[in-house]
């Protein structure tokens, strides 16, 4: 095994390909310094491995390693894998050559999917055969429930309990609509026989007409007009959820 743990590229030779790598010196990198990799002997096989977010624009993945596929393939490497997403991400061009392996084994659920490794043969200036091959029997799984026509929570719960579930997958639930009961995700969990659903989100809203319920001479209705006047362009998601937080609170 060889590890990448220096500031410069580093590579290992075979006797039929150069194996290329570049690892992190710190928990955080911005700067790939592509420009130092230099292939030696192009007459061999030559494979880069490093860590990298692809052709990304996103805040958060702009501190692991930015690199392009442009900059890539203009390296001229035969393979490329990369390390960063934990699912397998790859061909989705013709000819492509830069891969994302992913992890061999499912983590959570934010690592839905198939996760295992990818097999294949690398030729010298011939296509690029590989394919993915799944290890882990295990899969962590999203599945939505609308509750819009659901009216307690026994129905809930027997809703639930009905859903198909396939084994040794594990199920996020997340419920949507518009809700005409109060609902406790943590008791649900308990109360449920699916044992294989292991996480529920609430992503409901209140059942309720906020602008026929401002017109009432009541404590809700004054609450609820009073909310209703602060809305803005920019506030009314956070003010809608206010008014639900305070009308289930009273």
């Amino acid at each position: 095994m060889y590890i990448f743990l220096m500031k410069k590229s580093g590579k290992v030779e075979e006797v039929e390909a150069d194996i290329y790598g570049f690892g992190f010196d710190n928990f955080y990198k911005q700067n790939s310094n592509l420009n130092e990799i230099k292939i030696e002997n192009p007459s061999k096989i030559n494979i880069l491995i490093t860590h990298g977010a692809l052709d990304t624009s996103n805040k958060e993945d702009m501190q692991y390693n930015p690199i392009s596929k442009r900059e890539l393939k203009a390296l001229g490497f035969d393979y490329i894998a990369l390390g960063h997403i934990h699912k397998p991400y790859y061909n989705e061009e013709q000819g492509q050559n830069i891969v994302y392996p992913g992890s061999t084994i499912s983590l959570g659920f934010d690592e839905l999917g198939s996760h295992g490794m990818m097999v294949g043969n690398i030729e010298k200036n011939k296509k690029l055969e590989i394919s993915f091959i799944p290890v882990d029997e295990t899969e962590f799984i999203e599945d939505k429930i609308d509750i819009s026509e659901i009216i307690s929570k026994e129905e809930l719960i027997e809703k639930l309990n009905s859903m198909k579930i396939e084994e040794n997958k594990y199920y996020k639930i997340i419920i949507t609509g518009e809700r005409n009961f109060e609902i406790n995700t943590y008791e649900l969990l308990k109360l449920i026989e699916n044992k294989n659903i292991i996480k529920i989100k609430d992503n409901t809203k209140l059942k309720i007409n906020l602008e026929e319920l401002a017109k009432e001479k009541s404590l809700k209705g004054i609450f609820v007009k009073n909310m209703l006047e602060k809305i803005t362009i920019d506030n009314e998601e956070e003010i809608i959820k206010a008014i639900e937080i305070g009308l289930e609170a009273m």
